[in-house]
């Protein structure tokens, strides 16, 4: 099976982005690890998959880590993924997704991609440092 898909870098951290909307591709933990690993597959920090929403939003952002993996999040791979949808054509100049954290938000002004992070929620700072 042939693979299309687009690297890219944010901020030292480098992606696979996959255009997975027709969810055709399936996903597992080995196959990611193999995408990712530098010496036999493209070599990346992470998968970044764009695929339907289920929550309302433009689409969905699907991120594995380079050990395969699913994460909530990652904020170089957000902005990454901005721009891959937009070259997608799948938004415009402003775009909603999904991803595990909640929806995020970008914009593009200029040549810029601004992405608005979902409110922060569950953490609990310590009550003192032993």
């Amino acid at each position: 099976m042939l693979l299309s898909f687009t690297k890219m870098n944010g901020a030292g951290n480098d992606f696979v982005m996959i255009d997975n909307r027709n969810q055709a591709l399936s996903l597992d933990a080995s196959r990611v690890a193999l995408l990712c690993d530098r010496h036999r597959g493209v070599g990346a920090d992470g998968v970044l998959a764009v695929e339907p929403s289920t929550q309302g939003a433009d689409f969905r952002m699907r991120y594995y880590n380079a050990d395969g993996g699913e994460a909530e999040m990652c904020g170089n791979g957000a902005r990454c993924f901005a721009r891959f949808a937009r070259r997608l054509g799948v938004s415009n100049a402003e775009m909603s997704f999904e991803t595990l954290a909640g929806i995020i938000r970008a914009s593009f002004p200029g040549d810029l991609v601004c992405i608005t992070m979902s409110d922060p929620n569950s953490y609990r700072a310590p009550l003192s440092i032993l």
